[in-house]
């Protein structure tokens, strides 16, 4: 009985997740711009920290108990694959380069993204609410 509430529910939470075609459009259209603003942010704090992280995927072998043909309980191994993130010191040089490549293409991604920001609503105009 839960399902049969439930899997409305979760069309309805995935058709409100898609946004009007205005809004995705200036989403697609800003993305550049917000990702290299967020890669800026991200080095300064790396180049503050003086270390980032740095996730691998590690496979371990484990002694487990398992069941057997026949049903019974025995021990036998099994592989478990776990994330495991370390600390990584940074190549400064190479972050104050990237850094200083972004400062200086984020006025330009910034002005392409006001551009076609205003296209999108140019192309989508928002439609009125309707008075209730």
């Amino acid at each position: 009985m839960r399902n049969a509430f439930a899997i409305p529910l979760l069309g309805l939470l995935v058709l409100a997740a898609c946004g009007t075609p205005q809004e995705r459009c200036i989403s697609d259209a800003s993305g550049p711009w917000r990702s290299a603003v967020q890669e800026r942010e991200r080095i300064a704090k790396d180049l503050a920290r003086g270390y980032t992280y740095k996730t691998e995927f590690e496979t371990r072998s484990r002694y487990v108990p398992c069941r057997t043909r026949g049903g019974f309980m025995s021990y036998c191994w099994d592989n478990d694959t776990q994330p495991v993130t370390r600390r990584v010191p940074v190549d400064k040089t190479a972050l104050q380069a990237r850094d200083a490549e972004l400062a200086r293409a984020i006025p330009s991604l910034r002005t392409n993204a006001q551009r076609d920001v205003a296209q999108c609503r140019a192309l989508y105009p928002e439609e009125a609410e309707a008075p209730t």
